[in-house]
């Protein structure tokens, strides 16, 4: 059987094109316009695709390799030393500006070599003449895995919690509208692949997310007491959630 043909018409001119061929050209244009991928932190890049690193000596942040994914990052904080982070990301050399307004998304891999409590393994920070500090961050405390957000005048918010396992791997992607206003913003969380819920009962945590200047840490920051390792992988930020998943 011959394949379908559709006609069309353009300046005047008529000519058959093959159905798969707008069928597959339905789907470019139905590709949501504002769907970007602006960064990948694969580990084969080096630390030059960070914006800087936060990451008191001894600790180290360095590439290395897993037997099963390949080159991974590996956050080495020490006893002793409060902080070992990567601090914002760069696109095309520079640090990269996240705008008030925008959409974000943020997904990545990790394990934790221990479930001590801690300050953060991500933080979406606060820089600049800011008002909130962070007003999102992923912590371990009372082991679990737990998600707080603070608003402006430090109303500070237990917003998610799971219990945390050391040595496992998790993937987690956080989605973030920015907005300066005290609820202009949100933040979304999926675990695994699967939407979490949040302590009101919603998927989307409406809050303020941006102040004049915010960025993405990854790492351990806190748990001076303890050598704590976050291996990290799959690291990618872009403005839909398809892009990091």
């Amino acid at each position: 059987m011959a394949p379908l043909r559709f006609t069309q018409r353009i300046a005047g001119l008529r000519f058959a094109v093959p159905a798969a061929a707008v069928a597959v050209a339905g789907l470019a244009f139905a590709w949501p316009a504002d769907a970007a991928s602006i960064w990948d932190g694969d580990a084969s890049g080096g630390t030059k695709i960070y914006g800087l690193l936060n990451c008191d000596s001894p600790g180290s942040v360095a590439a290395v390799s897993d037997a099963q994914r390949g080159k991974i990052w590996k956050y080495d904080k020490p006893s002793g030393s409060n902080r070992c982070e990567s601090h914002g990301i760069a696109v095309g050399g520079s640090k990269y500006a996240f705008q008030n307004g925008g959409t974000y998304w943020f997904g990545w891999s990790s394990k934790l070599s221990s479930t001590v409590d801690n300050n953060a393994t991500f933080q979406w920070k606060s820089y600049g003449n800011h008002i909130q500090n962070w007003p999102v961050v992923l912590k371990t405390l009372g082991g679990r895995t737990t998600m707080i957000q603070r608003q402006p005048g430090n109303q500070v918010f237990t917003i998610w919690s799971t219990p945390a396992t050391a040595n496992t791997w998790n993937h987690y992607t956080i989605g973030l509208h920015l907005s300066d206003e005290t609820k202009g913003g949100w933040v979304e969380l999926w675990v695994n692949g699967q939407q979490q819920k949040f302590s009101d009962g919603t998927t989307r945590w409406a809050c303020r997310t941006f102040d004049s200047s915010n960025d993405p840490k990854w790492g351990v920051y806190g748990a001076e007491n303890s050598r704590v390792i976050n291996y990290i992988d799959d690291l990618k930020v872009g403005t839909a959630r398809g892009d990091v998943d």
